[in-house]
């Protein structure tokens, strides 16, 4: 992941991230493999605004799950059903 241009790359592949996407992978990589939950990264990203829900933070992982198949990546982000989620080696779960 490249910071300067908020991008992912993998060998000739390479794709840029939204700002709230490069945000939830920022948090999740942070975690090392820890669940993060909804509600932390709604805090982290969002903060106390009132106006992201839930819902923000399944959009955001869908897009950012997409990009990681397109790029065929070696990490995914799971779903630890009513939990969070966590990144893991070899896809998504």
């Amino acid at each position: 992941m490249r910071q300067s241009t908020f991008s992912l790359e993998r060998g000739e592949k390479s794709i840029r991230l939204g700002k709230r996407e490069y945000e939830v992978l920022r948090i999740l990589m942070g975690a090392r493999g820890a669940v993060v939950s909804k509600e932390t990264m709604i805090l982290k990203i969002w903060g106390n605004d009132g106006e992201a829900v839930d819902n923000n933070v399944e959009i955001y992982v869908s897009f950012l799950r997409k990009k990681l198949d397109f790029l065929k990546a070696e990490t995914g982000i799971a779903t630890a059903r009513h939990l969070g989620y966590y990144l893991v080696k070899g896809g998504r779960s």
